[in-house]
């Protein structure tokens, strides 16, 4: 499967780190032709507690900036927070995740994965590597 590198339509040299956030993490939630292309996928087990605090901290950051999320529960059980929550038919296994909670970026077009957190990150963090994430992926 060959990589793609999303091509993100907004400017942010000259922009200090706040703005360059609050721009990438926007763009998630704008209902244009690049931004529907991306999404969340979000890994877990109903019995980590880790995935359990992850979740909390994904659903505020995912409901602040309306962001699409694809939760995937190993266990075949869900969180309350994640009603659209799908069972595990070797997503996992062929997307390589070893651990969980596991979070990471996806071109819904091309399949491409980029992996966010594989550990609790508070809200705050969350947010960072996210836009990290995408930063990075449009210098590319």
């Amino acid at each position: 499967m060959s990589r793609r590198t999303w091509a993100l339509p907004i400017p942010t040299k000259g922009l200090g780190p706040l703005e360059t956030m609050t721009l990438i993490l926007c763009l998630l939630a704008m209902p244009v032709q690049a931004s529907e292309q991306l999404g969340l996928i979000f890994v877990y087990r109903s019995d980590c507690a880790a995935s359990r605090a992850f979740s909390a901290s994904l659903k505020a950051v995912t409901d602040h900036y309306h962001m699409a999320v694809l939760p995937v529960s190993l266990d075949d059980r869900r969180f309350t927070e994640w009603p659209g929550t799908v069972r595990n038919h070797g997503q996992a296994q062929a997307l390589g995740i070893e651990r969980v909670p596991f979070l990471a970026l996806f071109d819904q077009t091309t399949g491409a994965l980029a992996p966010i957190a594989s550990r609790y990150l508070p809200p705050a963090h969350l947010e960072q590597r996210i836009a990290q994430t995408l930063e990075v992926l449009h210098e590319k």
